[in-house]
Order: C-alpha cells, then sequence, then structure tokens
C-alpha cells in the first residue's frame, strides 16, 4: 500500500481511523521488541598496558621464569605483553578479577590470547581466594607463531569474589616459551 501526500496529509492516514492507527503502532511496538533477551554483562579487560608489574602477580617453579615484554614489538595488541618460560618447572602469571557487581548465580568465561612458536600446552586456570580451583582448560598450542584465543568453557560464579584468573605453563625436561596478552574475563545474567 503507498501513501500520496497532498494538502500534507495522507490518503492513507485519511482512510485510517485514530484507533486502527494506534492499534497497527502497538502490533509494530510489540513485534520489534518481542522476544528480545535482556540480560547484563560485566567485563574485566587487561592486555598489561599500565604497569603489569604492579596488576599481575608473577611465580615460578624449579626451571621456569616469566616477565613483561614493555614497548617490545611483540604484543598482539597495545604495546605490552607477559611471558612464561618453564624447561623443568611451571610458570604462571595471574590477575585478580573483581566481581562484587557481579549476581552470585552469573555464568562467566575467561579468554587469553596466547602465542608461542615452538608449541605447548598451556593451562588456563580460575581460582578463589581460598584457592579453591573453579575452572581450567589446558589447550595444545600449535607453533604456529601467531596469538590464538583460548577460552575457558563457562563456569559458575557462585558469589565469589573475586576470582584468581591466571594462564600457567610447564615443562619436564624441554623447553616451553609463551607469550599471553589481552586477557577478558566476562560474566552474564
Amino acid at each position: 500500500m503507498s501513501a500520496t501526500f497532498s494538502g500534507g496529509r495522507s490518503r492513507l492516514l485519511r482512510k485510517l481511523s485514530g484507533g486502527t492507527v494506534a492499534a497497527v503502532l502497538a502490533a509494530a511496538l510489540m513485534a520489534v521488541t518481542s522476544g528480545v533477551a535482556h540480560a547484563s554483562l560485566s567485563q574485566v579487560q587487561d592486555g598489561f598496558e599500565v604497569n603489569p608489574q604492579s596488576s599481575w602477580l608473577v611465580a615460578t617453579g624449579g626451571a621456569a621464569s616469566a616477565g613483561f615484554d614493555v614497548g617490545a614489538g611483540t604484543a598482539r595488541s597495545g604495546r605490552n605483553n607477559g611471558w612464561l618460560f618453564a624447561t623443568d618447572g611451571w610458570a604462571f602469571e595471574g590477575f585478580w578479577v573483581p566481581t562484587n557487581s557481579v549476581p552470585g548465580n552469573a555464568q562467566c568465561a575467561s579468554q587469553f590470547y596466547l602465542q608461542t612458536a615452538g608449541g605447548a600446552q598451556v593451562g588456563i586456570e580460575i581460582w578463589d581466594a581460598s584457592g579453591h580451583l573453579l575452572a581450567g582448560t589446558y589447550p595444545w598450542l600449535n607453533g604456529s607463531g601467531a596469538y590464538q584465543a583460548v577460552n575457558t568453557a563457562r563456569w559458575n560464579l557462585n558469589g565469589v569474589n573475586p576470582v584468581f584468573v591466571k594462564a600457567i605453563i610447564g615443562a619436564n625436561g624441554s623447553s616451553r616459551f609463551v607469550r599471553l596478552d589481552d586477557m577478558t574475563t566476562q560474566c552474564y545474567w
């Protein structure tokens, strides 16, 4: 149906009564808004850009080390990244993610971008402040040299605040090196 304007009024509007116009508009509005899920999201990101030495916790055991490349040109984004190295031991870098603004029943997931030139198995782990492992994934990264996204499966927050998100590498006699960047933790409810 087309509308032709003459004298500032359309024939269509003249054909439709005021009640009909209101009903058509209400139906159109319901069609546009019905079925839309109204979810909320909380997201924390850190790409090692602001003083990583003070915001990231680093730990090692055995023949291993960890640190940060600051302005070295090796980051996935920005200027900085972290790195882990192990020959006969383990190393991790982790970040405390505040979840106090997130409802206790939220579902969360975490992601790092990781890079290795020789292939390595890397863990992404989520811990509470009491030392309980909430979630983890331990994929083998190919040695392509490109940054690869590594995600945890969704995990239940269960009211925990904060959570400790870490990347960890281990080796038993064979050297492993990985760079990490752009940690993101998202919670949905």
